[in-house]
């Protein structure tokens, strides 16, 4: 699979003939709206909530250009007239999108919600139309269990942030292979790489990884600060920490798809108990993470601010665990190794994958580290995968 920035605006369905719509418009929708935009689509973005449309509009017409600017995903002169804000319409009432071709759901990770939606755009929407969803949590085949044209539904899932990073998966065992191939080429107009996985599980790939590099942050913090394993985890490599990044998608967002994840996975990714517990409180407190300026850290122009570290934390529990998750997954049939390395290095933004980490540290090191910590936690996300090392 390549990445395909080509404009595509006239290339059959996928061209300007095609109308897109999202519905729901937080920071993902709003994002996604704007690639599709940038790749050529009329958008419309719904949301019940006025508020919520007019912060996303606002979003739109002023950030979102140098946003796909810094992505480098703009090609030509931005003062056409031909702009991102005129490919753009707003609305509350999803009765709108009845001429879309192709519509992503971004709301909430609540399968009654989702399937709530779905059920709403199929009483407006054409049978042809494909709905994609975004979640991180569920399945395609799940939301799609109650529709009436379950041959329509597909995965459609973005990293977070969506312009910068260059993955899209895309799968549904109850979608019809029309379907998947016009999310793909939808995806390629975006001037995104689509990735087709393998099966359906809950997390997807890239969810999936995160939730194992997430949980076992949670869990470390029995044993150091947010701090100490923010500083080790970025000195190991990574971009950002697991706990930065579950302030960034929101503590409550967070607690949300572990709880989604539990249905599937047991406990593997749940955090220790008197973690989640101090999760709930500052949620509770309005401390949720970066979208109200505080969780786990101090936000400020969108970056958490670390304060001085005198020892930073030993991550390799975190690193162990995410390779230890990428082993089951192949042994799900989610994708292959060299899919998974592609698709966390794109949606990361890092340089390396979880096999290229195993390659660097050996398998049978990782294993002693999860077998360590897996003595000392019962957690699951620590229990090493049979094929590990």
């Amino acid at each position: 699979m390549t990445n395909d920035t080509t404009d595509h605006a006239g290339d059959g369905p996928t061209g300007d003939g095609l109308r897109t719509g999202v519905v729901g418009a937080g920071v993902m929708g709003r994002d996604i709206a704007a690639l599709l935009a940038n790749g050529g689509h009329a958008v419309t973005l719904v949301d019940v909530d006025p508020d919520a449309l007019s912060a996303a509009e606002s979003y739109l017409e002023t950030e979102a250009g140098a946003a796909l600017t810094d992505a480098g995903l703009v090609d030509g002169d931005a003062s056409d007239p031909d702009t991102l804000a005129d490919r753009i319409d707003y609305a509350t009432d999803l009765d709108v999108l009845a001429d879309c071709g192709f519509v992503v759901e971004a709301i909430s990770e609540s399968l009654d919600a989702k399937r709530g939606v779905l059920a709403e755009l199929e009483a407006v929407l054409s049978p042809d139309a494909v709905v994609g969803t975004n979640t991180s949590s569920l399945t395609a085949s799940a939301v799609a269990a109650e529709a009436d044209h379950p041959e329509r539904v597909v995965l459609f899932h973005f990293a977070n942030p969506a312009i910068p990073r260059d993955v899209v998966e895309i799968n549904g065992e109850s979608a019809s292979e029309d379907a998947l191939a016009l999310a793909e080429s939808v995806a390629r107009d975006m001037g995104k790489t689509p990735f087709r996985l393998g099966t359906e599980r809950r997390a997807n790939g890239l969810s999936r990884l995160s939730a194992a590099i997430k949980c076992a942050g949670t869990w470390e913090l029995l044993d150091a600060d947010a701090a100490a394993i923010e500083v080790g985890a970025r000195n190991m490599g990574f971009p950002r920490g697991p706990l930065a990044f579950v302030d960034l998608i929101g503590i409550d967002i967070h607690l949300a798809t572990v709880d989604n994840l539990a249905v599937e996975y047991g406990g593997r990714f749940d955090p220790p108990e008197p973690v989640r517990e101090r999760m709930e409180t500052m949620v509770a407190d309005g401390r949720a993470g970066a979208k109200d300026g505080e969780g786990f850290f101090i936000w400020q122009d969108g970056e958490a601010v670390l304060p001085d570290v005198e020892s930073p934390h030993d991550v390799q529990p975190i690193v162990a665990a995410l390779v230890n998750e990428a082993h089951r997954m192949v042994g799900d049939g989610v994708a292959d190794r060299e899919t998974l390395n592609e698709i966390l290095k794109r949606g990361s933004g890092g340089a390396i994958g979880p096999f290229d980490i195993e390659g660097m540290v050996g398998g049978d090191v990782l294993r002693a580290v999860l077998e360590a910590r897996y003595a000392e936690t019962g957690a699951g996300v620590f229990e090493p995968a049979e094929s590990l090392g």
